[in-house]
């Protein structure tokens, strides 16, 4: 027994990492989702627990049966889940899933009769191209990407959270171990999504489609970062998950509750959110500044190593400082419309009365205020948890930022005029 699991399942620190953050996003979802699951809960549970069995396999084998057995039960169990909000939805997105799934069988039997007898850096461009599309249909790589807009919208924000949290980014998992000198074509598709997603997310009023195309620009920041092939993109790539799937489950999470007060979906009908939901308001932007990049936020030591593994690009350099400020942008729409522009019109009065239409529970408040403050819990000690040590210079990152913002201030205005009307 100590033989089988010694060859065919490693955990390291990066792994350890993985499977943590993917416990701790599962937990904080389930507890902040767990009173809106009405029926069949003992087996909703017993999916849930499946399903970090899963995603367990994924992280950890080097086995490839175990690698395609731990995918096929995370579509399972993830399909199942969304059995609980719609049916319909539940069978489409199985159906792209399991089409993903087939490709992904085929590449990973076409890898080992190609030599590769367990899961380890593939060498071949073209071998590494089928891994990109197998893993791009079940990780939204652009083009691949449509299904995660169409499903999020109709989906629970509890599925979401999940989904653009976790499972999602399980394929980029896999290809860091995979993709291990750099690929090209990742380079450009991870620019691509970068700026796609950022752009379609700023153009939206759907917080939940807000957040859906935010998930495909952050995850072309973790494409951008495999495909540099060094070692601060390696760490820029496993910081920028850990941290994109805390605060995007938070956000998703976050997301219910306020979908639940307001009965919409549109970011113009969230008024006065800092005296309905304080905790729900402060996780938001505590999650959305990691988001931003901005220091003393995990987002931000995964950002810098990502541009600093392409400094010796210019170009690359650039454009991801135009990313950037994109996610600024959009991240500041939000902010604005749900906190500081009540704010502005209250003069700062946080005792204005209102009625709460949906109360949150203390476990549900914990489940979001935990999993935000651990942003910058890890950010002031991720080098701790690393096998490298890795020099953030905070003076730079904080002036960045600040330009980041006030670009962003300056463009969004018309932006939110033209949405609104």
């Amino acid at each position: 027994m100590v033989y089988f699991i010694s060859s065919n399942f490693s955990i390291n620190k990066i792994n350890s990492l993985f499977l943590i953050t993917g416990l701790l996003v599962t937990f904080f979802t389930l507890v902040s989702n767990w009173r809106k699951i009405k029926n069949y809960r003992a087996i909703f549970l017993t999916i849930t627990v499946i399903f970090i069995m899963s995603f367990s396999l994924i992280i950890t084998t080097k086995n490839w049966f175990v690698f395609v057995l731990g995918w096929e039960l995370a579509t399972l169990t993830t399909t199942l889940m969304l059995f609980w909000d719609n049916k319909n939805i539940a069978w489409e997105y199985f159906v792209i899933q399991f089409v993903g799934g087939s490709f992904l069988i085929f590449t990973v039997l076409t890898a080992y009769t190609n030599g590769y007898q367990v899961i380890g850096a593939v060498e071949e461009v073209w071998l590494q191209l089928m891994f990109i599309i197998g893993l791009g249909v079940k990780s939204a790589i652009i083009g691949l990407h449509s299904w995660l807009p169409y499903i999020y919208k109709q989906a629970s924000t509890g599925f979401c959270a999940i989904s653009s949290g976790l499972v999602a980014k399980l394929g980029y998992i896999s290809l860091l171990k995979i993709i291990t000198n750099g690929n090209r074509l990742l380079l450009y598709l991870g620019l691509i999504m970068i700026f796609y997603g950022g752009i379609k997310a700023l153009a939206e009023k759907n917080y939940k489609l807000i957040l859906a195309y935010s998930s495909i620009s952050q995850f072309g920041f973790i494409a951008l970062a495999i495909g540099s092939g060094n070692i601060y993109g390696y760490y820029g790539a496993v910081i920028q998950i850990i941290a994109h799937a805390l605060a995007k489950s938070t956000l998703f999470n976050g997301a219910g509750n306020w979908i639940k007060e307001f009965k919409s979906t549109s970011i113009f009908d969230f008024k006065y959110c800092t005296v309905r939901h304080k905790i729900t308001t402060f996780s938001t932007l505590l999650s959305f500044l990691s988001l931003m990049a901005f220091p003393f936020f995990i987002g931000y030591n995964s950002k810098d190593l990502i541009k600093y593994s392409l400094s010796s690009i210019p170009i690359f350099e650039f454009l991801l400082h135009l990313g950037s400020i994109l996610t600024a942008a959009y991240s500041l729409k939000i902010l604005w419309l749900v906190i500081f522009k009540d704010l502005k019109r209250s003069k700062l009065n946080f005792k204005t009365e209102t009625k709460d239409f949906y109360s949150v529970t203390i476990w549900e408040q914990l489940s979001l205020l935990l999993p935000a403050l651990s942003l910058i819990i890890l950010s002031v000690s991720i080098n701790t948890y690393l096998d490298h040590f890795f020099n953030f210079n905070y003076k730079t990152g904080l002036l960045t930022s600040l330009i980041y913002i006030v670009t962003a201030y300056l463009i969004i205005f018309p932006i939110i005029s033209r949405i609104e009307n």
